[in-house]
């Protein structure tokens, strides 16, 4: 294999490379410059394929085929390669620029490939004297020597310089891609200019092994670097698409530069706002901006059609020194945010306004560090109601501790309750969770029950106490109704057991007692004669007679019908007996009911504890079988002693 053939073949193989890496490049279309890029490719996949065929022409024909794509390459690809920088910096070329453009590149094409007609473009002969083909002739045509070669090299130097220019304009991390794009175009283009000045030889073309040594580098740009993926997005490109208004101005306060939405904002262009005074542009209707500039601080504005701005100054900074300077205006459209804080303004004016007046207290407590590093929940805030509630002015309530709030807010209660109520509290803030209980306070001698609901606010605690006396109140007045019989007034049987039982629980466990159980011997047959009223008289006066006849400590209880029973706490079995037979001969006394005297004696039946029993409800058991007893004696008889009304449990 000679040299020729095997050069020939480096070149179609890389040629193939070029269409292959072109291919590619259009097939994705998927960021700017990559179809022109492919297409630029493609024509230099085609300029090496034609001096791979330079090489192996063995006829002109073969030969004029291969000077054919030589002179695309060099026609075209100044041309698609301006198109392409321009692309890829994202500058558009014009149709009709790009038709103008191809018109000397097609006829350069149209010239070569039959310039054995007429010789525009170089002259013959195409050999030399050893018969070997010559890719530069000895001498140019007319064509290529005053139109073909300086307009290429003019369109491939703009397009350089397209990069080059624009590298001030993008983002400095962006910068590096368009220097190694330069750097890759120089070589080929110095390669070219040293062909046509006539340096190497003039049977072999070497600007296609331009193109070869270059592949690794272009492709590793391409697929390695990706500069395509990431295109240089121009400063001027930023500045003109921002959703704020900036006006740039110089040291004499002139305009030297704006973007769009500022020429919205202003109703004028940047060029004819160019080199104009700022006060010709805003009047004296915006003191926010010259105070803004005097003062380097931020201000607020309102403009004309109610809108808020934020005009914020900078200085233009550059890392170079320079004799002059400028300063950037930028305008922020904040009405949105105005609006907003404005609302939320109205509604914390309006939350703060119900908080004050609000019938129930309100106290807000927050984490405070103390200096040995520890911290403390203390208040912030307090309501009037809080004050009132807890017997002080709220503002003495302003950075006391939780401890102390809670103190005040449990005064009433025993120091047990209170110790439970705040260890409760604390238990509730540890987990996050909420706490709600009632609690008493008293202060001055009178007392009020308060319902203490408190609950995370964030990072604070809020508590709230709201006055639940009156309820109380009627809790207990709804308790009495129902633990009380509506006629005599005494305790029903549910309210005695409750009482009795709780009462017998308390009490010491040395403690004793007695239980009576009393019946009213003659009631049915007063109740059956006279009616209903006399004998709800009658049972009203015997539930009389029970609290004269015993302490007011003794728990008294109507079970149903003529029965009653009283616990006698607390006292020795004498004491127990004298009670009882005080009890007896009260209830023996005549009733005076209108006109009428009636006699109803009671039989008793008493049981002590612990002597008999030792819960209620043996108490009942052998009080009433007792009573039974002493009603069983009396059965009959006329005349019964006092003795035998009152019977005592066996």
């Amino acid at each position: 294999m000679n040299l020729d053939v095997l050069l020939s073949t480096l070149l179609i193989f890389s040629a193939a490379c070029y269409l292959s890496l072109g291919v590619r490049l259009v097939a994705t279309k998927r960021t700017a410059g990559s179809m022109p890029m492919g297409v630029l490719f493609m024509l230099v996949s085609i300029w090496v394929m034609g001096g791979a065929i330079e090489l192996l022409a063995s006829d002109f024909t073969v030969f004029t085929l291969g000077r054919t794509g030589h002179f695309i390459g060099t026609a075209l690809v100044p041309i698609v390669a301006y198109v392409c920088f321009r692309d890829y910096t994202r500058r558009d070329t014009p149709s009709r620029t790009l038709v103008l453009l191809m018109l000397i590149p097609l006829t350069s094409i149209t010239l070569a490939a039959t310039n054995a007609s007429h010789e525009f473009m170089w002259l013959l002969p195409a050999t030399n004297a050893a018969g070997e083909f010559l890719t530069r002739p000895d001498k140019w045509g007319p064509w290529f020597l005053f139109v073909h070669l300086p307009y290429s090299y003019a369109v491939i130097a703009a397009a350089i310089l397209t990069l080059v220019t624009h590298s001030t304009a993008v983002a400095p991390a962006q910068r590096r891609g368009l220097f190694m794009m330069v750097a890759a175009c120089t070589v080929p283009l110095v390669a070219a200019a040293a062909y046509d000045l006539g340096y190497g030889p003039n049977t072999i073309s070497f600007v296609p092994f331009a193109f070869v040594a270059m592949l690794p580098i272009y492709t590793w740009l391409i697929l390695g670097e990706q500069i395509i993926q990431f295109t240089p997005l121009a400063y001027e490109t930023v500045f003109q698409n921002m959703q704020d208004p900036v006006v740039v101005i110089d040291d004499n306060c002139r305009v030297i530069g704006m973007n769009h939405t500022a020429e919205t904002m202003l109703s004028v262009t940047e060029a004819g706002a160019l080199r104009t005074p700022l006060e010709d542009i805003f009047g004296s209707d915006a003191p926010e901006v010259y105070e803004a500039l005097n003062t380097g601080q931020p201000q607020k504005m309102l403009t004309s059609t109610g809108r808020f701005l934020h005009v914020q100054v900078s200085q233009i900074k550059s890392g170079r020194s320079q004799k002059h300077g400028g300063r950037v205006l930028m305008f922020r459209d904040v009405s949105d945010v105005e609006k907003a804080q404005s609302e939320v303004r109205k509604s914390e004016k309006l939350l703060r306004t119900l908080i004050d007046h609000s019938v129930n207290g309100i106290i807000r407590f927050r984490w405070a560090f103390n200096n040995n590093g520890s911290k403390t929940l203390r208040s912030i805030f307090a309501n009037a109601a809080a004050g009132r509630f807890l017997g002080v002015d709220a503002g003495e309530l302003s950075d006391s501790t939780a401890r102390e709030v809670i103190g005040l807010a449990t005064s009433g209660l025993d120091d047990d309750d209170a110790r439970r109520t705040y260890e409760q509290f604390e238990i509730a803030v540890e987990a996050g969770k909420g706490l709600d209980v009632e609690v008493r306070h008293r202060h001055k001698g009178s007392s009020r029950w308060l319902r203490m609901i408190c609950e995370p606010v964030g990072d604070d605690i809020a508590a709230s106490f709201v006055d639940i006396t009156d309820t109380k109140v009627k809790e207990r007045q709804m308790e009495s109704i129902a633990l009380s019989d509506p006629l005599t007034g005494v305790l029903n049987r549910r309210g005695f057991e409750h009482q009795a039982s709780r009462r017998l629980s308390s009490s010491a466990d040395d403690a004793t007692g007695a239980l009576l159980f009393i019946d009213l011997n003659d009631f049915k047959k007063i109740n059956d004669l006279y009616g209903h009223e006399v004998g709800d008289q009658l049972l009203t006066i015997a539930s009389e007679r029970l609290r004269k006849s015993l302490r007011s400590c003794d728990i008294i209880g109507r079970p149903g019908g003529d029965e009653f029973v009283a616990l006698v706490p607390d006292v020795d079995p004498d004491v127990a007996d004298k009670l009882a037979q005080r009890l007896t001969r009260a209830l023996e006394e005549k009733y005076l009911i209108g006109r009428r005297e009636l006699r109803c004696a009671a039989s008793i039946g008493m049981a002590r504890y612990p002597e008999h029993a030792n819960t209620l409800t043996g108490l009942l058991r052998v009080a009433d079988q007792a009573m039974y007893r002493a009603k069983a004696r009396c059965r009959g008889t006329s005349e019964v002693a006092a003795n035998d009304l009152l019977e005592k449990a066996l």
